[in-house]
């Protein structure tokens, strides 16, 4: 399962937030793309000329998802040589407890931990870092377009009962149509279905 487009697709989207500092300005969002299954990686690994067909590196794959969420849930951070660390975090409630009411033996975990997040840490040195800033020199970033939200309800008031479409217009199609010329090689953006966004 060879990649079909092995660039990183780039939108520019709209800061609509009249708050935000940025507001009317254009940011860059990447581009929504499938999300690779397990059974995508394991095709696109055997694909690399690999020894090993999919039954072998696809069990592997299993196996080694298993044993991490197992050794995360008992508080070990995983490390994966080349990739990264994943190590469990804990998000607590906001209030903590006291001093008293822990000598008090009130202290109960299950009271105080709102949810265990795994964390990832990208790999930062040598040949295998791809921290952000060293990740982004290995993309190959490439711009589609211009990623507008379409109120599909602008009489309503109500933001909970507000619809929009996301459009999405090639870049070239959306200057042409910012600027009025002509110059159009495309029909048009493309729509995404109706979702409920506030």
């Amino acid at each position: 399962m060879a990649v079909k487009n092995p660039q990183f697709g780039i939108n520019l989207r709209k800061n609509d937030n009249q708050q935000n500092a940025g507001y009317g300005k254009y940011y860059p969002k990447a581009l929504e793309k499938e999300t690779i299954s397990l059974e995508g990686l394991t095709k696109h690994m055997a694909e690399h000329n690999s020894i090993y067909g999919d039954d072998v590196i696809g069990g592997v794959l299993k196996k080694m998802s298993g044993c991490i969420i197992e050794l995360l849930s008992q508080g070990n951070p995983v490390k994966i040589d080349k990739l990264g660390t994943f190590m469990p975090t804990i998000e607590a409630t906001k209030n903590g407890i006291t001093k008293a009411d822990i000598l008090a033996g009130k202290w109960n975990a299950s009271q105080y931990i709102n949810g265990i997040h795994i964390r990832f840490i990208p790999e930062g040195s040598g040949d295998a870092d791809i921290t952000s800033r060293t990740f982004k020199s290995m993309c190959a970033l490439n711009t589609y377009g211009v990623e507008e939200k379409i109120d599909l309800t602008p009489s309503e008031t109500d933001k909970k009962k507000k619809k929009y479409i996301k459009k999405v217009t090639p870049l070239a199609d959306w200057i042409a149509e910012q600027t009025g010329s002509s110059t159009s090689t495309h029909s048009g953006g493309n729509a995404s279905g109706p979702s409920a966004e506030g």
